[in-house]
């Protein structure tokens, strides 16, 4: 199985006059064509929160608009940026989250990988992610539904110290990663965590599974140290999944055909 994976596109609405939002929207058009180009074509693409700048519709509608050109099924976690109602409005039309939802909490059964999806928003509207004890009973329960499918969890918030962010865990509590890690650590089924929020690439185990976060398709912000040749330049990630060792991830340079690694 391929995936692809967008994070923190921090887009505002179509008409917006800020030359830097024109610029977030078409750091997205880039990793769009870039993903459709790829050959073999991605099974799924996620987007892992921060879709938008501040959650509007407006703002959600031109990311629907953007990511409608995508001809790979897409999924989608909020961020913090994004709010849950909103996502919630935007997407649930897609069939595969529930529109009256408490928290955004689906499984995708249609790939050789199961796809979850984790809603890591704090209760507040904090920047920082928190999760609670109901959803990480809801997850324990979903992971016991198929213990023996391969399965990804895809969420916003990385739940482990990033060294080089300035603000290292992007959690309320530090309780959230470790409860999180102990539901994880009993489902051997779950084979890699995919996150974003921290606007550059990291690498951690939780609960003894992989778990990475990628850096944002907006290029402004994106955070971290890059090779003089991806300056200006959005990046997305490519995950390949084979069942003898698990996934082998890419960092791709929209529009180059290279691979960054």
């Amino acid at each position: 199985m391929i995936i692809a994976q967008i994070t923190d596109t921090h887009l505002a609405a179509a008409n917006a006059a800020d030359p830097v939002f024109r610029a977030r929207a078409e750091n997205l058009r880039e990793c769009i064509a870039d993903i459709n180009g790829l050959d073999p074509m991605p099974d799924a693409v996620i987007h892992t929160g921060d879709m938008t700048q501040h959650g509007q519709a407006a703002e959600f509608a031109h990311a629907r608009s953007l990511l409608a050109a995508l001809e790979a099924p897409l999924y989608v976690i909020p961020g913090n940026r994004d709010g849950r109602e909103g996502m919630v409005r935007a997407f649930a039309g897609d069939g595969y989250m529930m529109p009256d939802c408490a928290f955004v909490h689906y499984a995708v059964e249609e790939h050789p990988v199961r796809l979850v999806a984790v809603d890591s928003l704090a209760a507040d509207g904090s920047a920082k992610g928190d999760l609670c004890h109901d959803r990480l009973a809801a997850l324990d329960a979903t992971l016991a539904e198929a213990p023996a499918q391969p399965t990804a969890l895809f969420m916003h918030h990385p739940p482990f110290d990033v060294p080089t962010a300035p603000d290292p865990f992007a959690y309320q509590r530090r309780r959230a990663g470790s409860d999180l890690a102990a539901v994880v650590s009993r489902h051997p089924q779950v084979v890699r965590i995919f996150t974003g929020h921290m606007h550059r690439p990291w690498t951690a185990t939780v609960g003894g599974v992989a778990a990475s976060t990628v850096p944002s398709v907006a290029v402004d912000l994106r955070k971290g140290h890059y090779a003089p040749t991806m300056a200006g330049r959005p990046v997305y990630q490519v995950h390949r999944f084979e069942g003898d060792w698990g996934f082998a991830s890419e960092t791709r340079l929209a529009g180059s055909g290279a691979i960054s690694r």
